[in-house]
């Protein structure tokens, strides 16, 4: 058995092809990739939803809210939540 990185690099390197494929996709394997493969596919519908949610965005010409607005939103909506889940 390899004991330091040099050696598992050069067993790596003597693997048949398909297998040092292999090695290498699930070494790069993210957390999201992950996260994808157990979700599965979207639901029936959902990549035109949301491209027209892109283009109404995109269409949309209501002024834009500066970052620290928003951000105050979402902290105030996060605030409120937790005082309800802690009320309930």
């Amino acid at each position: 058995m390899p004991q330091t990185v040099a050696e598992l690099l050069e067993a790596a390197r003597q693997l048949p092809s398909e297998e040092r494929d292999w090695l290498v996709n699930s070494l790069q394997e993210d957390e999201f990739t992950k996260w994808q493969k157990e979700a599965g596919e979207p639901e029936p519908g959902y990549d035109e939803w949301f491209r027209a949610s892109v283009e109404e965005a995109i269409a949309d010409t209501s002024p834009g809210i500066p970052h620290e607005e928003a951000m105050q939103r979402f902290h105030d909506a996060i605030q409120k939540a937790r005082r309800l889940k802690n009320t309930a």
